[in-house]
């Protein structure tokens, strides 16, 4: 993360400018129409700038591109037969890039908190359940980046598919507009999707929008993903294993 943090800080003036833009949006749309939503303007903009930063620290571009490149290379035979296993290895570049990640996002956080809004969370429960929701949400994102990145084994080259992986999981997530907005059947069929569990729910108990016992059922469904995700990407890892070709080696 540090080694090309020229490329994390264009990605994270992207983002910067997205939340400006987002809050410029809803702010028009609430002038125009005051209570379109339930959730108040403030809050949403907190929301929105939140849900936004989970978003970009997600590294999801950053092992994908490192799994993809270990395979076309052919290198991946080395980290196949090290002490430590594949999956592990995988794990710790994912918590590497996120705390590379995390680091980029306190040291930017002025420029974030002008570019949208910034506030403490709703009540010191909020912020106690909302760090519980986040570590499930990043234990999400992370067996998702997995699982896409594992598709290199069969195709060689995900670039394009990570593009598309992360457009539309920045939408499904709430990241642009929150999940609880969406209309009726969109709504019920991104719920029992596990993107908004990655951003969504974390960002809303920190407002206060979810919260007491539908926040702990939320925070159960992640942990359900959690576990579901882990199985799914272990079956794949097993097929994967048989798909193995070194390339150049």
């Amino acid at each position: 993360m540090f080694a090309y943090r020229n490329s994390m800080l264009l990605f994270l003036g992207v983002s910067i400018v997205q939340i400006f833009m987002l809050k410029k949006v809803w702010g028009a749309l609430y002038a125009s129409r005051p209570g379109v939503l339930a959730i108040p303007l403030a809050d949403l903009i907190v929301y929105l700038t939140l849900a936004n930063l989970i978003v970009w620290s997600f590294p999801t571009h950053t092992v994908s591109r490192y799994l993809r490149e270990r395979i076309r290379e052919g290198s991946v035979v080395f980290d196949l037969v090290r002490p430590v296993g594949f999956v592990p290895q995988m794990v710790a570049q994912l918590a590497g890039a996120l705390g590379g990640a995390l680091v980029i996002i306190v040291i930017a956080l002025p420029a974030v908190a002008l570019a949208g809004s910034l506030s403490l969370p709703a009540s010191p429960r909020a912020a106690g359940m909302f760090l519980v929701s986040l570590l499930c949400a990043y234990g999400i994102a992370g067996l998702l980046t997995m699982l896409l990145s594992m598709v290199a084994f069969w195709t060689l080259e995900i670039d394009g598919l990570t593009m598309l992986y992360v457009l539309v999981a920045s939408f499904l997530s709430g990241a642009l507009v929150p999940v609880s907005v969406f209309p009726g059947v969109m709504r019920t069929v991104v719920e029992w999707l596990p993107f908004q569990a990655t951003t969504f729910v974390p960002a809303s108990i920190y407002i206060g929008s979810l919260d007491g016992a539908t926040a702990w059922r939320a925070i159960g469904l992640q942990l359900l993903w959690v576990v579901v995700l882990a199985v799914a990407a272990a079956l794949v890892w097993r097929r994967a294993m048989l798909r193995v070709v070194v390339q150049g080696g």
